[in-house]
Formats: C-alpha cells, structure tokens, sequence
C-alpha cells in the first residue's frame, strides 16, 4: 500500500522527466531529418540544374563544327572524309569523347561514321534507331526556317543562322546514351547548301561509369549511380529522373546524398547523452528527496492518525460513562427540571462523539486507509433504514420525514452499504438540524443501468448560491452564522465528498437562503442477482426474559460500572473480569452467554484473549460462544481486527443502550430455542 501511493505520488514527476527527455531527443532527431531532407533537395536540384546545364555545354561544344561555312563545303556541297577525319573526329575527341558519331545527308542517309576515334561504317546507324524522333525535330526546324541565301560580295560579315539542335536520352542495345542531333549550316553564308535540307551531325554520348565519373566528380556526389527502372519511393537517398525517348522507362540517377543533420545528431550523442545522464540524476535526486518527503509526510499523517487514535480512545472512556449513565439515569423517574438536565448531557454527549467519529474519519480519508467494500444489499431496505434512524429527531422538532423510493431500487445492489447509510444520515442529520418547520425528503432514483441518484431535500434555512462552492470544504457551513446558530464542526459535508468521491460518484447542491436546500448524490451501484447478508431485527426495547450469565473484561472501573447499571434491570448474572488473563481463567472454569470483551487492556489484551478463547473452545467441542468487542478503539482497521480475532461484533464506545439490548434480546432467544431442542 505505501508502495503504491508513492508511486501514485511520483509518477507525474517521473513521467514529466521523461516525457521531457524524449521530447528533446524526438525534437533534435526531427530537426535533424528536416535538415537532411532539405539538403537531399537541394542537391537534386542542383543536379538537375547542373545535369541541364551540362547537356547545353556539350551542345554548344558542337557547334563550332556544325555552324560554318567550311563544314557546309566538305560535308555538303562535297563530300571530304579526309576533312571529315581531320576536324569532327580530331576536334569532338578532344573536346568531348563521343561514342558513336555519325553524318547524314540531306536525304538523311549515313554518309559518314566514327566508332570513338575509329573509323566505323556509316550503314551502322541503321542499327542506332532511337535518334530519329532527333532527326525529325531537327528536320521540322530547318523547314520552317527556310532557305538560307548566299552573302552578297562586300556585304557585312554577320551570321546568317541560329543553331538548329536536338538533344534526348535515347536507349540502344540496353545502354543509355545522350544523344545531340545538329544541323550543318553556314555562319556567314559564303557557302549555301546545295540541296532543300542540308547534313545533320549525330552524336551520341554513352551514359557509362565514366561519364557518370565525371558527373560525380563534378557535383561532388557520393556513390552516382545509374539505372533504368522507375522513380523509387521512400527511402533517404537522393535521386532524380531523366526521361528517355521511345516511352522506356526513365534514367534514375542516384546517389548517397550529404547528411550534415545526421552527422551534427550524431556529433551531439555523447553531449546529449552526458546532458540527459545530469539530468537523469538530478531527477533521480529530486525523486529521492520527494520519496523522502513523502515517506516523511505519510509518517506524520500515521503518527496523527495513531494520536487522534489513541486520543479517541481515552476520550470515549469517560464519555462512554458520561452517555451510558446519563441514557440510564434518564430511565429513572425524574423531575421535569432534572430530565431536561439529562437530555442537556446526553445531547453534548452524543454531539461530542459525532464530532470525535467525522475528525477522525477525514484524517483516516486523507491517510488513505478507508477503503470502500463492494457486498451485495438492498437499496431500498438502505434508504428506510436512514429514515428510522431520523425519524425520532423529525417526529421532536415537529417535522415531516418524507420517504420516496423508486420501486426499481427495490433490488440487490453491490456496493458499500455502511459508507451510503454514514453520507445519507450525514445528509439527513445536517438537514433536520437546519430545518425548523415543514418537512425533510429522502428520495432515491434510477438514472440508467446501475446508477442511481439520492435527493435529501429540506425546508430550512438554505444557503447562498455564491457560497456553494465552499459547502464541501472541511470547517465550512452555507452561511457562517450558521455554526454559531446551529453548532456543529462542519465536517460533515466534507466526509460525504470524499466518501462518494471514493466510490466514484458525484455530490451537488442546490439552495437559497431561507428556502431550504437539496444535496444530491449520484453514485455507480450495479445490479446483483447476490442475496445481501441477512441481518437480524431486533426490538431494542425488550427485557431478556431469561437469566444470562455475561462475562465482562474491562481494564477501566467507569466502563464496568456503566455496564452494571445498564445491566441492573435485567436478570444477568455478570462477572467482570480486569484484563484479558483473567477473562480467559474464567472463561475456563465457566461457561457463559455472552462474553463482551475490551481490545486494550494490560497483561493480555483483548484481541490474545478472544483467540485463546476460540482456541479453547475449538480444542474441546464447545459451542461457539457469542463475543462482542466492546471497545473505544472505533477504526475501520480495529474493527476488522476483532473480526479476525474470532469476535462476532465489534461494538464502539460509548456504549449504545439500545444497541447492547439488541445483543442481550438476541442471546436470550438464542438460548430459549437452545432449551426448547
């Protein structure tokens, strides 16, 4: 349990720590792929520019060929191979190492062929057939821009013609090429072609690891790559497409692009992970301190827990005299001004044990020890139950009680049915005390499946709608002047809250001042086919009509004599024993009807002495012997400590009257049906 609430405690901190750490560290890994993705953009455009931009380099490297008056006189008016030999292959080798070269007639027959820096035979090019789209475009130029006339004599020197060029990645034989077709013509038109369409130069320039070299070497890629394939997806490589003439698919030129956001991530890990590491430790520091503290608080919320425990205790001694003996003295013939002095001490005795019980129930629910059961009982039984216990105080003040049960809560429910009845008679109470005429309302309702809500409505004073908010606070009443009126430690409401809080309902309230008030519960209760535990009605009021022989074990004089003046007016035979060794010696040498049993007590304490007695009682066949733990210690814990003992009651002081009756009734018939077998 205090595992648990430590964790409870610590985990916002722990998980603050590191959902802080995973935030920096997601937030440098995305600014680094940011930066990465960004430079793998940038460096596929500046191939793409560059690649562009080549391709237009290469093609101006052409012209000075293409584009002369000298070319149109050997390539065209005649046909010179040796001219041909001497200026394509020697200037395009030394400019630009094209693989395949080759020069068409105006009729665009191959005329002329090169093989790198070999002579190759013209008929080749039948077989480079991804070029014609090339020579068509070129074709269709050179017809719209028409003839080119010859320079007069003395005219100025002045080109006669813009360059007429095509350039396409084309595939042949499974390799890619860049391929440029050019249009023979003059520059400054001393020659003209001879015919309607002059020769066409054909490049083509292999896409091979050593043109992929120089693109690498020029762009300063890291592992160029080239394939025919499509466009791939995904992935953190770089990558552009080149399409290709003829409908096949695109060039991918790819490659491992620069990565300065994974190399500074990477720089960062060990800055990062020694930041994360201090920081690490100092929360592993701060967690210590706050588990240190916490462990502090939980002490000091233990060591008030056991004084106000232990105050309880030496406070419901005395007060069980005072109550026990002001209820028997009360039963006495009084005179008028002497039974109203009595009913003064009973009332501040019993308003001073209710307020002792809500102090030390909102210590316990802050600690964390009360803890809500989920049994089977009747709701509706519930809710008449809390009207009989108000009726007595609504029928003195001249009230109305008002009961209104919903049939469908006529039925089993699973829950805590102790913690319901402790807030509805907190309610009820806090409502006759604050209602001086008309009436009091307990009304339960079904709002779904397993929920229902609880409405305790009143006539009395009210409080003001601005104060609503302070109704549930510890020490808090609608109006201030109200404790003063009405008395009360105001812990009432605050005991209702969180209890309802523990059983995952919700509490509201409405009201004005002077026009009553009504508290609503809403709480989660499901439906159960279990049968509740039965439980025993008995009329307080009756005498045991046979003789009982009661065995009384209480270290303190004023509780032994408190049960003998409440026993004096029955036919009870009643030993009183001082400690639990002693109950226990008489225990073994009589037998008796009822034991009632105190938990503290020097030599042995009542806890030891009800387990040695079922121990006997086991060893020797006996019939089990009613025990009632009759003591100050009221905690749920203490409770649940007498039951465990062997106890068959656990009965707080100070000692209800009629309550003890009920026990001795039920004994007595107890004992009559045994007699009668």
């Amino acid at each position: 349990m205090q595992r648990e609430s430590e964790f409870r405690l610590l985990a916002p901190l722990i998980g603050l720590a590191l959902g802080a750490m995973a935030v920096f560290v997601a937030s440098l890994l995305i600014w680094a792929s940011h930066v990465d993705r960004d430079v793998r953009k940038q460096e596929e455009d500046l191939v793409r520019r560059g690649l562009a931009a080549s391709i237009q380099e290469i093609e101006r490297s052409i012209l000075p060929e293409t584009n002369w008056d000298e070319a149109v006189a050997n390539l065209d008016n005649r046909f010179d191979p040796a001219w041909a030999d001497a200026n394509l292959n020697d200037y395009f080798a030394q400019n630009m190492d094209f693989e395949q070269l080759f020069v068409l007639d105006g009729d665009n027959r191959p005329i002329y062929g090169r093989f790198h820096k070999d002579a190759a035979p013209a008929a080749n090019y039948r077989h480079f057939t991804g070029a014609a789209p090339l020579i068509a475009a070129v074709r269709h130029a050179e017809a719209e821009r028409g003839q080119i006339g010859q320079r007069p004599a003395g005219a100025p020197r002045q080109l006669v013609s813009s360059a007429i060029q095509a350039s396409d990645f084309i595939m042949h034989d499974g390799k890619v090429y860049l391929v440029s077709a050019t249009l023979v013509q003059p520059d400054f038109g001393l020659v003209t072609p001879k015919g309607d369409f002059a020769p066409i130069i054909v490049m083509a320039l292999r896409m091979d690891a050593a043109a992929l070299s120089k693109l690498q070497e020029r762009f300063q890629l890291n592992g160029l790559k080239a394939v025919i394939a499509a466009p791939p997806t995904g992935g953190n490589g770089a990558h552009i497409s080149l399409p290709v003439s003829g409908g096949a698919q695109p060039l991918v030129l790819s490659w491992s692009p620069k990565t300065p956001g994974a190399d500074l991530a990477r720089a960062a890990a060990l800055p990062v992970a020694l930041v994360l590491l201090a920081f690490g430790l100092v929360g592993f520091v701060m967690i210590v301190r706050i588990r240190r503290a916490a462990n502090q608080f939980v002490a000091s919320h233990r060591t008030q827990s056991q004084f106000l425990a232990n105050m309880s205790h030496e406070i419901r001694t005395p007060l069980n005299g005072v109550n026990a003996i002001a209820a028997a003295l009360g039963r006495t013939s009084l005179s008028p001004a002497q039974a109203e002095m009595v009913g003064i001490i009973q009332g501040s005795g019993e308003t001073l044990e209710r307020v002792l019980s809500d102090v030390l129930d909102v210590s316990h629910m802050e600690t964390g020890v009360v803890k809500v059961d989920r049994q089977p009982f009747h709701l509706g039984d519930t809710i008449r139950s809390v009207g009989a216990l108000a009726a007595a105080r609504a029928h003195d003040k001249g009230l109305d009680l008002i009961i209104d049960i919903d049939p469908a809560a006529e039925a089993a429910v699973a829950g805590d049915a102790v913690r319901v009845k402790q807030i509805l008679t907190n309610l009820a109470s806090n409502a006759l005390k604050f209602t001086s005429e008309g009436y009091v309302a307990i009304a339960v309702r079904a709002e779904g499946q397993g929920r229902w809500r609880i409405d305790v409505q009143d006539t009395g004073v009210g409080f003001d709608p601005a104060e609503k908010h302070r109704l549930f606070g510890r020490f808090q009443q609608g109006d201030g002047s109200a404790t003063r009126s009405y008395g009360g430690a105001g812990l009432g409401l605050t005991i209702c809250k969180q209890l309802v809080d523990l059983m995952d309902g919700e509490i509201d309230a409405n009201g004005a001042l002077g026009e009553g008030a009504t508290f609503s519960v809403r709480l989660p209760l499901a439906l159960t086919a279990a049968t509740p535990l039965a439980r025993s009605e008995v009329n307080s009021d009756t005498v045991p009509d046979r003789p009982l022989r009661v065995l009384l074990a209480d270290d303190h004089p004023t509780n032994r004599k408190v049960v003998q003046v409440l026993f004096s007016q029955f036919d009870v035979d009643l030993v009183c024993t001082e400690n639990g060794q002693e109950a226990c010696d008489a225990f073994a040498t009589r037998r008796f009807d009822l034991v009632l049993m105190d938990m503290q007590m020097p030599v042995m304490d009542g806890l030891d002495a009800v387990r040695a007695i079922r121990a006997r009682e086991r060893q020797r066949g006996l019939a089990r012997t009613p025990i009632v733990m009759l003591t100050a210690n009221a905690l749920p814990e203490h409770r649940d400590a007498s039951l465990a003992a062997g106890a068959d009651l656990h009965m707080a002081k100070p000692i209800e009257a009629p309550k003890l009756f009920g026990v001795l009734q039920s004994v007595a018939e107890r004992q009559a049906v045994a007699a009668a077998a």
